[in-house]
């Protein structure tokens, strides 16, 4: 399956691929068909060049799913061929360390890496690595041309193909471009444009071993990164969406809290609440705090001289022993809701606590003067203000964007099937490990507000 050749004739390439600091890859891939989750690899081959040495790799893959006839015929490529050839996940682990940590260049990359990604991810294996789409290459280093497909570069420049459409003859097609490339347009401009057009980006060079290691090793999915200096402090925590190209990003950028990192932890996750979710626990293990400072307003009931009346106060970020009680914009939002919920049960605005500001203190009940407010208030019997609002408490107002019950939000990875789902309540998750906490921030608030405004009847929100 894989051997080190010596590939003569694309020494020269070699020798300029040494000026990387990174290995290269050239892949191609043969596939069912062009769907991205229903179909599967059936063969993969690559070039693997790193310090002047080259190795191919080239192997049929069972798919466990039929070919179509269309793509029988286009590659020639046959259910009987691949009877007793390896499935994808017995063959990995043999080539990922290969793949890992280099540069991946195909033709038309997004579909080669993409395949390459969900197969991975589909079996349980992280992979995520620095990607160069050749056609993109070829368009920026040959302008005059207008087509920049395989087939166009092979006629155009008069390169020999043994079987156009099998993986390994698609690999040695564009090598050859490259080389030939290199000999036309020089060096610098190549690496110039090799390094400017890589996406997901490469990894710097300069970074502590620890820290390179771990990035090479991250897909490009949902999870949390966690950083650590020399001391092994935690020094900073992010979530990601495609971790592997935001974790590059921002090493290239450098500085901040992850410039001091020694280490970096990855947490894989199914999803935005997930990784929510982990953050708070980081947090929460580590003892750090949120910078997020106040994230909304809630509504609270307090006594105050045994009268029961109900507060405005600011949401700070953090941990909670129970899920906040309302979540508003600003202190107006939440007395304007707090002033539609006395007005519906009846309760005096004046013993809550809730009259306009601008009012005189110690002013009369202005629904009193109306003749349309409680008998508490006619009164002055708390017992019986506080009877009425303890009723009414259940149903104060929670947010400014829907009422928001206690939920279970569910996340699922569409291709490994896995799942799982939270607890939610009023813009907080629960986090049951170690201490049963409620955990709120922006983040937490944000991806809550999504899902419910994204919500169509069922779904990932179930009431809890």
């Amino acid at each position: 399956m894989s051997t080190p050749m010596p590939y003569a004739a694309l020494s020269p390439l070699a020798e300029f691929f040494r000026t990387l600091p990174i290995p290269v890859v050239i892949l191609d891939l043969e596939t069912t068909g062009g769907h991205f989750y229903a179909d599967r690899i059936t063969e993969l081959a690559f070039l693997h060049f790193w310090q002047g040495k080259i190795t191919a790799v080239q192997q049929l893959v069972q798919p466990n799913m039929p070919i179509s006839g269309f793509v029988r015929d286009l590659t020639g490529i046959s259910d009987e061929m691949l009877q007793g050839q390896p499935t994808f996940a017995q063959f990995a682990p043999q080539v990922l360390p290969l793949l890992r940590g280099s540069l991946l260049i195909a033709h038309n990359s997004r579909f080669d890496y993409t395949f390459l990604r969900h197969e991975c991810r589909r079996n349980g294996f992280a992979f995520a690595t620095a990607g160069l789409c050749s056609v993109q290459l070829s368009r920026k280093l040959y302008p005059e041309f207008f087509k920049h497909n395989l087939d166009s570069i092979i006629e155009r420049h008069g390169l020999a193909v043994a079987s156009r459409h099998r993986a390994m003859s698609d690999v040695l097609a564009v090598a050859e471009y490259l080389q030939l490339a290199l000999r036309e347009k020089g060096a610098p401009l190549l690496g110039q444009l090799m390094r400017q057009l890589a996406n997901p980006p490469m990894l710097p060079a300069n970074l502590p071993a620890g820290v390179f290691q771990a990035a090479s090793a991250l897909p490009d999915e949902h999870g949390v990164s966690v950083w650590r200096n020399a001391a092994d402090d935690v020094v900073a925590v992010h979530t990601h969406v495609q971790a592997y190209r935001e974790v590059a990003a921002m090493l290239r950028r450098g500085g901040g809290a992850v410039a001091q990192a020694a280490r970096l932890e990855f947490v894989p996750t199914l999803g935005a609440l997930h990784s929510a979710a982990v953050k708070g626990s980081v947090f929460y293990r580590n003892q750090l705090a949120s910078t997020d400072g106040i994230v909304r307003h809630t509504i609270k009931a307090e006594q105050v001289s045994g009268c029961l009346k109900t507060r405005v106060r600011p949401l700070k970020a953090g941990f909670l022993t129970e899920p906040p009680h309302g979540l508003f914009a600003n202190p107006k939002a939440a007395k304007r809701a707090l002033a539609a919920w006395a007005k519906k049960f009846g309760l005096c605005p004046a013993l809550l606590g809730i009259l306009p500001d601008e009012l005189p203190k110690g002013a009369p009940c202005p629904v009193s003067l109306l003749g349309k407010c409680s008998a508490a208030c006619e009164t002055g019997d708390l017992n019986a203000h506080n009877r009425a609002v303890a009723a009414a408490l259940p149903f104060l107002p929670l947010t400014d964007w829907g009422r928001t019950p206690r939920v279970k939000v569910a996340e699922r990875d569409e291709l490994s099937g896995r799942e799982a789902a939270w607890l939610c309540d009023s813009g907080a998750v629960w986090l049951p490990e170690p201490d049963n906490v409620w955990f709120c921030d922006k983040e937490v608030l944000a991806v809550m507000k999504g899902k419910f405004k994204a919500q169509k009847g069922g779904g990932e929100i179930q009431a809890a």
